[in-house]
């Protein structure tokens, strides 16, 4: 949907289908996804004019000069990032996406370009979706965009990545390049190339997340300051590159991210590599959560336990590969009894707390950070957002007491 709209705010045509019709409305637009200036919500600034309309697929692919394609390609549950990684791996599930390439095609009275936005693992254009699509021109295009910021990162992308066939990208590559608002390359790569690298950039944003855990934990252990130490890795931009992902946190989350470590994995044992980083990548993910569990349960001394937010970035309601979430279920797994607060929201509605406990922030929503807890409380903070407060101990993960 914001995807929508930025191509119709930019002065193109849009039409849109989906199969749920509570989708076919701008309505249905997510309140937490902003505008282009990533001040107000992006449903605030729409115009009454704006050239957005839903409508039957047949008048969608009749009248488009392309047709973009987000349908989900979901994994199992047990691969998602929220529970303990099982012993198994799995692929994606491409069968949504398989069969709205296929109507569409049975729609299309001509031949028209495809763009697929959705993820795919390295192999699968070419063999579960070009035989799909013979006829068409069918072009990879995933998108490198976060919830909530879907504008912002449509105009201002890092590069355009592109995969193609026999026919190179035409219309999707001038819609793409067209709604870019500073210089940026064009990758124009191979099916397989652009597969690839799409996972790749989501794997390694996970290995940078991960790594900044693991500087967290050792740092809480030995005694340095994360703080300190990620002061000196985020100046390093030659050869550790951006100081983006290399902070204190979290386990790295998301709809993407966790999944996609777990669907390489798979991938990895299918082409029979020797060592298998994604499933270490995860594992590491994963017993960096348990041990915050430990801290949490030592820091209770046996009073309540309270988390704190449950999406996986603040903003969103999206608990998607939260490690938030995977945190309360190693806890509940323990048999730990645990209140979860699982939105900002929730305290403005009125839920409050009067007796002293142990509280976790697992998302750091605005609300929370402005929260006033009993006094006698402890406050374990993996973000180090939370202010020191009179009578409450408040003990940020990585950092010497």
């Amino acid at each position: 949907m914001p995807t929508a709209v930025a191509m119709a705010r930019h002065g193109h045509t849009v039409r849109g289908f989906d199969i749920s019709p509570n989708r076919m409305t701008l309505s249905a637009l997510p309140r937490y996804e902003l505008d282009e200036e990533r001040s107000r919500p992006l449903g605030s600034v729409l115009d009454a004019d704006l050239d957005l309309r839903f409508c039957g697929l047949a008048e969608v692919v009749r009248d488009s000069d392309c047709v973009f394609v987000a349908v989900e390609t979901p994994h199992g549950a047990d691969y998602e990032g929220v529970t303990p990684l099982p012993g198994t791996r799995a692929d994606f599930s491409y069968e949504a996406l398989g069969a709205a390439l296929a109507t569409i095609v049975a729609q299309a009275g001509r031949p028209v370009e495809i763009g697929v936005i959705s993820t795919v693992l390295p192999g699968t254009v070419r063999s579960r979706l070009l035989p799909l699509t013979t006829g068409h021109s069918l072009i990879y295009c995933p998108q490198f965009v976060a919830m909530g910021t879907v504008v912002f990162d449509l105009h201002h992308p890092e590069f355009t990545l592109l995969g193609y066939g026999d026919t190179k990208p035409a219309v999707v590559k001038e819609v793409l390049e067209g709604l870019r608002r500073e210089l940026a390359p064009t990758f124009e790569l191979s099916y397989e190339s652009a597969e690839l690298a799409k996972v790749a950039y989501n794997t390694f944003v996970g290995a940078k997340v991960t790594v900044a855990n693991v500087v967290q934990q050792l740092a809480h252990t030995v005694g340095a300051s994360a703080a300190e130490v990620f002061g000196v890795l985020r100046s390093a931009d030659r050869r550790l590159a951006s100081p983006s992902y290399l902070g204190p946190g979290m386990g790295d989350g998301g709809p993407c991210h966790p999944r996609d470590n777990i669907a390489l994995s798979w991938l990895a044992g299918e082409v029979g590599m020797g060592q298998d980083l994604f499933s270490a990548l995860m594992l590491q993910r994963q017993a960096y959560v348990e041990w915050l569990a430990d801290e949490f349960t030592a820091a209770a001394a046996g009073r309540p336990m309270v988390l704190l937010g449950t999406a996986y970035k603040p903003g969103t309601p999206l608990e998607a590969g939260s490690s938030s979430l995977l945190l309360a279920n190693v806890l509940t797994a323990r048999g730990r009894s645990l209140s979860i607060v699982r939105n900002g929201a929730e305290l403005t509605r009125g839920r409050s707390f009067t007796e002293p406990a142990a509280f976790f922030l697992g998302c750091p929503d605005p609300e929370f950070l402005t929260m006033r807890f009993p006094a006698g409380s402890t406050v374990v903070d993996p973000w180090h957002r939370t202010e020191p407060a009179e009578g409450v101990d408040v003990r940020r993960i990585g950092e010497r007491p």
